[in-house]
């Protein structure tokens, strides 16, 4: 599929752009964007309808070995707690009642953590909070936890990962597991009701079966998370992780397998033996997941918490093949539903916003474009099209909110002068002919695609076919897969350009540029002067399409 590089004109790399340090300077995120309401009808990434996406930071302070998001965002940097409640206040007024922090530690500063939920019970906003990218569990203490929970914290997620000290120092993780087993330990047995979820690896290199075990163990000592996942662990490209399974002799063929596997497959760059893994996984369903006791305790919380099929989806990425429906899942712990305490799940209806589209553009008002306005087009694949059958990924469907982010900035900075459009793969177009429809149909004198690097491939195969149906509108990639291997990307010559990093800044030079060449590309020696971008000379399509 990719294409060799000529070697001739070498990849070019401008400098390093500066994070933005000063994250209340950014526009609050334009929800008109898109279409909530349509997004709603799906499940988000937070095991939830109906809720909408805030992120309070970016970055992380931590450099845990298996994880790339420190490439894209070296530095970590946070809004300020009333630049925060504000937003959240904005979208309470909405009719909100579901809110998810995508933060990948929300609670990095204790005192701002609690401060914020402060502000909430103060105002008495009457919110649910979930945190699906999970807390960091050894840096609670029972004042947050109780703070988070009086203000409406319902889903918290907290990352173990493993229950050995050993692997906790060489994944670079370097949790207190007293000070985590104890956080945990307290919610559960204090807040019963709160949906806590744990996540664990299974597999990491060099992980013995005696420390595979400890993991298991830890999770079954604590009755009851209400959703554990044990998760076999993938290895992505570019990280630290990747080198070091290179060391412990895994091989490149059998890493590269590994990676387009879900979490629930058992990955053959395991150090175990599979039947080893099979026996692992075996126990952790039976005897803690379908544990009858555990769930005639949990459910009835889950089912006051959440509609039947948002519920149905967590339990189905256990049992994907055995468990469509809450009766499933009741018949396969061989419990009959007269023993619940609770028979009926959360009614969807109480939880639906009317009109929300149209209370969102009363806030965030349409500003009319120019007709020569330079068109510019965010893609956002990271949802596998339905002809895609070889993923096994649960459908998750929620606003790409980092696009979002970048065109609420550049439509403050350039207003009338451009017209951006965002669109989700699976969501907006589900196919490879939709998808050049909509292209040619939006007419973008550029293209912006976001791409994580689970997804890697399927995004080179999207852009093949846009340059073999004769679209020749230059493309640019961001996002954590280009900022970590722009030389690979670059091998394809359907690209022209790599955004390295945060994209505000760096396209909002990008755009003035274009705004002031005629809606095209500025020249090469232009280029070179914009930090954070990085390309290949013979790649660039210099030209924009007419319209």
């Amino acid at each position: 599929m990719l294409k060799n590089l000529d070697q001739k004109r070498p990849i070019f790399t401008t400098p390093q752009r500066k994070q933005i340090n000063d994250l209340d300077s950014l526009p609050y995120y334009d929800r008109s964007l898109v279409d909530y309401e349509k997004y709603h009808k799906y499940i988000g990434h937070a095991g939830v309808k109906y809720s909408v996406a805030v992120q309070a930071t970016r970055g992380c302070p931590y450099r845990c070995f298996y994880c790339d998001v420190y490439k894209t965002t070296l530095h970590h940097f946070r809004r300020s707690v009333d630049n925060i409640f504000e937003e959240v206040k904005l979208l309470a007024s909405l009719g909100v009642k579901r809110i998810e922090f995508i933060d990948d530690i929300f609670n990095v500063k204790a005192k701002d953590f609690k401060e914020f939920f402060r502000l909430v019970l103060k105002h008495k906003l009457k919110l649910n909070f979930f945190f699906p990218s999970a807390l960091k569990g050894d840096l609670l203490d029972k004042e947050g936890v109780d703070l988070m929970v009086e203000a409406g914290a319902l889903g918290v997620n907290i990352s173990l990962e493993s229950g050995s000290d050993r692997m906790q120092t060489v994944m670079r993780k370097y949790l207190n597991l007293d000070k985590f087993y104890e956080n945990a330990r307290y919610i559960t047995e204090k807040y019963p009701h709160i949906v806590l979820g744990l996540n664990a690896m299974h597999g990491f290199p060099t992980e013995t079966e005696k420390e595979a075990m400890m993991t298991l163990n830890f999770i079954k000592s604590l009755k009851w998370i209400h959703f554990p996942y044990l998760l076999t662990v993938r290895v992505f490209p570019n990280t630290v992780l990747e080198k070091f399974a290179r060391e412990q002799g895994i091989s490149d063929k059998i890493i590269k397998k590994s990676q387009d596997l879900s979490y629930e497959d058992v990955a053959p760059s395991l150090t175990f033996s599979q039947d080893f893994t099979k026996a692992v996984k075996t126990i952790f369903l039976k005897d803690y997941v379908l544990n009858k006791e555990r769930l005639l305790s949990v459910l009835p919380y889950q089912m006051e918490s959440f509609c039947e099929d948002e519920l149905n989806q967590k339990y189905n990425s256990y049992f994907p093949t055995k468990v469509k429906t809450l009766d499933d899942l009741l018949k396969l712990a061989r419990i009959k539903r007269s023993e619940l305490k609770k028979q009926k799940c959360l009614n969807e209806e109480g939880l639906r916003i009317l009109n929300l589209n149209t209370k969102i553009k009363q806030k965030f008002p349409v500003v009319k474009k120019n007709k020569d306005a330079l068109n510019i087009l965010f893609m956002n694949l990271s949802g596998y099209f339905t002809e895609d059958t070889d993923s096994q990924e649960r459908v998750l469907m929620e606003p790409p909110l980092g696009l979002i982010a970048i065109l609420s900035y550049l439509n403050r900075e350039y207003k009338e002068k451009i017209n951006g459009k965002i669109v989700k793969s699976r969501f907006d177009f589900d196919g490879y002919p939709e998808m050049v429809k909509m292209i040619k149909d939006f007419e973008p004198d550029i293209i912006g695609i976001s791409v994580m690097t689970f997804y890697k491939d399927f995004v080179h195969r999207a852009i093949n076919y846009i340059r073999e149906h004769g679209i020749e509108t230059p493309i640019f990639l961001g996002g954590p897969y280009p900022t970590g291997d722009y030389k690979q990307v670059l091998q394809d010559q359907n690209l022209d350009i790599c955004m390295l990093g945060e994209g505000e800044l760096t396209l909002t030079e990008l755009v003035s540029y274009m705004i002031n060449n005629g809606n095209k590309l500025p020249s090469i020696d232009i280029l070179k002067k914009i930090p954070g971008i990085a390309f290949s000379e013979n790649n660039l399509r210099m030209q924009s399409v007419s319209r």
